[in-house]
């Protein structure tokens, strides 16, 4: 069994929202334990060159100010397949490339309370964050190198709803040492990508909060 390294994963579980790890095992056993979002659909795919990170500038869409994001010199996150031209499920993407900034920049900066964080998550979603993030922190470990997510499926539901999965290849991500940087584990370069599925809600601010996630794992979707 190769040992899956990276900013954390989605770990699967029973409960729609559940601890983001550090690090997990892969290869076909915990997750390949998971159900599924009720809801989640696919469509057909897109693509697109990879987006710049979030930056301090107010939406089109609310004109609400977002938060910087700072990922720092060792890591990124890099987005592909994050147009649909249906400006709705476009602005919901948006919104998940800001969930998986936010939570890596908890990571890197080993700050919890950066602004960004509360900004793109709520509910359930958060609060398992905020308990996995303290996990993480008691460990010592954080990362560096490159996170590439893509496949971005999004389902409209109810009014102010939508149910979510996209793709994520970690194959280019290590394990780091905090306090002095040294490289603990390589990355893991036959990696799998994984899946992860979820459910994202509008606040009053016109924002697309994930409020639950999931890991299902390695899946055909995510080739």
């Amino acid at each position: 069994m190769k040992r899956r390294t990276g900013i954390p994963l989605l770990a699967a579980s029973a409960s729609l929202a559940t601890a983001l790890l550090l690090t997990s095992c892969g290869g076909g056993d915990d997750d390949d334990e998971t159900d599924e979002v009720q809801g989640v659909e696919t469509g057909e795919e897109t693509t697109e060159e990879p987006t710049e990170e979030p930056s301090e500038t107010p939406t089109e869409e609310t004109g609400t100010e977002r938060p910087e994001i700072d990922l720092g010199e060792d890591y990124q996150n890099v987005y592909e397949d994050t147009t649909t031209g249906e400006p709705e499920l476009d602005a919901i993407i948006r919104d998940l490339q800001g969930f998986e900034d936010a939570y890596a920049e908890a990571i890197v900066s080993y700050e919890s309370d950066r602004p960004a964080l509360r900004f793109y998550m709520a509910g359930t979603a958060l609060d398992q964050t905020i308990q996995s993030l303290d996990g993480i922190y008691e460990g010592g470990r954080s990362s560096g190198g490159t996170s590439r997510y893509y496949n971005f499926q999004v389902t409209p539901r109810e009014e102010g709803a939508a149910t979510f999965s996209y793709c994520r290849d970690y194959t280019e991500v290590y394990t780091i040492d905090f306090e002095s940087g040294e490289v603990v584990e390589e990355a893991d370069t036959d990696a799998p990508s994984d899946l992860y599925v979820g459910r994202v809600e509008r606040n009053d601010d016109g924002i697309w909060q994930t409020v639950e996630y999931e890991l299902v794992g390695e899946d055909p979707e995510c080739p």
